[in-house]
């Protein structure tokens, strides 16, 4: 997101634990859909959804990659798109060969563009941190915080979320010393959908103070939450959201990554556990003090987790997905750690969940903070 900036250090990783799958190099090819495919995957859901128990069928349009980008593995699903009341949700996994130094990998159909730009945090090789930068001509790069060889290795898209526009949105009103970032961005906002407070938009400060703004009465969280935000070109920052609405910034890669630009597009949160089904923790891992208990819900197939969790042991799955949860294939989802660090559920289809952290594993044991953390069955 914005201007890249060189600290002259290399980008920590740890152990790889998946492999890479080279791909060959395809030819660019125009971008072709026609209208009826697009409006197959557009769905409007009532505000009402939370409690509903006819679940309207979601479909997914695929996605057309370019440039040398293909499908991560069979393993993984194949990078897709629909559109919930507004909100585009990504699905899948994507490489490309090391050597590839074209950073758009597809552009998205005119049904599914935002109004502005937006960027919204990815996982990639061995958790490392990214972005995809998403320009409203639907022209889609993939970018990492690191190396290129970390995006260019495995860029998960599960997880990944946005609005379309913040039309129906309710403004936010920023602490002195916070501005918008800019006309090319959106202005921050906040929505309500089925009981999911939705963000959006990108703001930034010349200032010291990490509280950007307070939430109006309606967007105020239960507990403390804490939700992964995209900050300075691929790096990853955290939202801290208290029961009054106060809203902090915190990146563990320094103030100057956030005093760069802050994006809120794709962050998401629960605003209760109604219709959520409490998940049984094992292996030593237990429910975060003062914080939401975890608990999942599968609502027209997007699978969303809440609250918080950590272990003083060194096993690294925490619960078991029961079978109406569980992804047709791997998925690999960001999740913020603790003091903002940078980790994944890493998910399989038998309902096995690993937490994987990029710094190492004491971060996930100290907090694992699962708001915000969602998938595409």
């Amino acid at each position: 997101m914005f201007a890249r900036q060189n600290l002259g250090r290399a980008a920590a990783r740890i152990p790889a634990v998946m492999r890479s799958r080279r791909l060959p190099a395809r030819l660019w090819r125009p971008v072709a859909f026609s209208a009826a495919v697009v409006a197959a995957g557009v769905v409007a859901l009532p505000q009402s959804a939370l409690g509903a128990t006819a679940v309207p069928g979601v479909t997914f349009t695929s996605l057309t990659l370019l440039n040398g980008w293909g499908d991560y593995s069979s393993a993984t699903a194949a990078p897709a798109i629909s559109v919930i009341s507004g909100v585009v949700y990504f699905k899948g996994a994507l490489s490309t060969s090391s050597s590839n130094t074209n950073l758009v990998a597809f552009v998205l159909p005119p049904g599914f563009r935002p109004s502005k730009y937006v960027d919204v945090p990815v996982d990639m090789c061995d958790s490392a941190r990214g972005e995809l930068n998403i320009a409203p001509s639907g022209v889609t790069q993939v970018i990492s915080a690191g190396a290129t060889t970390d995006a260019t290795c495995f860029t998960s898209l599960d997880g990944v979320s946005f609005s379309q526009s913040t039309t129906g949105y309710t403004a936010l009103k920023l602490q002195p010393g916070w501005t918008e970032f800019g006309s090319l961005y959106r202005k921050a906002a906040a929505r309500v959908i089925g009981g999911v407070v939705h963000l959006a938009g990108a703001i930034q400060t010349k200032g010291t103070g990490p509280a950007a703004f307070t939430l109006p009465a309606a967007f105020r969280p239960a507990t403390n939450v804490n939700v992964l935000v995209n900050v300075c070109t691929g790096s990853i920052g955290r939202l801290n959201i208290t029961p009054k609405g106060v809203v902090t910034v915190h990146s563990q890669e320094g103030w100057w990554a956030i005093k760069c630009g802050v994006s809120l597009d794709g962050a998401t949160y629960v605003l209760s556990s109604a219709s959520f089904t409490a998940l049984t923790l094992k292996n030593g891992w237990a429910n975060a003090p003062g914080l939401a208990k975890a608990a999942v819900r599968n609502y027209a197939g997007i699978v969303r987790f809440r609250g918080a969790i950590k272990t003083g042991g060194s096993n690294t799955e925490p619960f078991l997905l029961p079978a109406a949860f569980r992804p047709a294939k791997d998925v690999y989802v960001p999740v913020d750690l603790c003091n903002g660090d940078t980790g994944r559920l890493n998910i399989q289809p038998d309902g096995t969940v690993a937490v994987q952290a990029l710094n190492g594993f004491a971060a996930a044991a100290c907090l694992t903070s699962l708001d915000g953390a969602w998938f595409a069955r």
